[in-house]
């Protein structure tokens, strides 16, 4: 039986419920059939795959729908297993929109996986290494406690040691 991708988001659904990761390689590569709307959600339905290839290709292939996805991939980053949350924020690092800069932040603070902690602190330098200025000033109306904030910080300083004297200088001016 040959199921029309463009036509049948709910059958591709279904098929990414199998196990064989070379059948959801396939459904991935088709989606450019499907309309916006369904694409996006079957994107999103694919960062809760257990297989990393499939997650950081959806991932990769939400970015290009920018920030019309960054509202879903935040409910993504408290909800779900912890590989959803680390695709979420590979996602929500490549788009680069501040807007997500708090949720990334208490994740990064809140969330005990390694593996999301990581993906956590490289969205955190994305978003700085973007744009310093905003990232500081964003940073500075959150309520974080000295501590919270110093580890935030620490993470940029580590990736990126010009971006965080940026971010420090322009702290240390408001």
């Amino acid at each position: 039986m040959k199921i029309r991708l463009r036509e049948n988001s709910k059958a591709i659904l279904e098929l990414l419920k199998t196990r064989s990761i070379k059948r959801k390689l396939k459904i991935l590569e088709k989606l450019d059939g499907v309309n916006e709307r369904e694409s996006i959600k079957i994107l999103l339905k694919i960062l809760e795959d257990t297989s990393w290839t499939l997650r950081e290709k959806a991932a990769t292939r939400l970015v290009h729908y920018g920030n019309r996805v960054v509202p879903r991939l935040e409910k993504l980053l408290t909800r779900g297993f912890w590989y959803t949350r680390a695709s979420a924020c590979l996602a929500l690092g490549e788009i680069g929109n501040l807007k997500a800069l708090e949720p990334i932040i208490r994740l990064y603070i809140s969330d005990e996986n390694p593996t999301v902690v990581k993906e956590a602190s490289s969205a955190l330098v994305k978003l700085a290494k973007r744009d310093p200025l905003q990232f500081a000033e964003r940073l500075e109306g959150m309520e974080l406690d000295d501590f919270q904030e110093e580890r935030v910080l620490q993470i940029i300083a580590d990736f990126d040691p010009d971006t965080h004297a940026t971010i420090m200088e322009e702290l240390a001016h408001e």
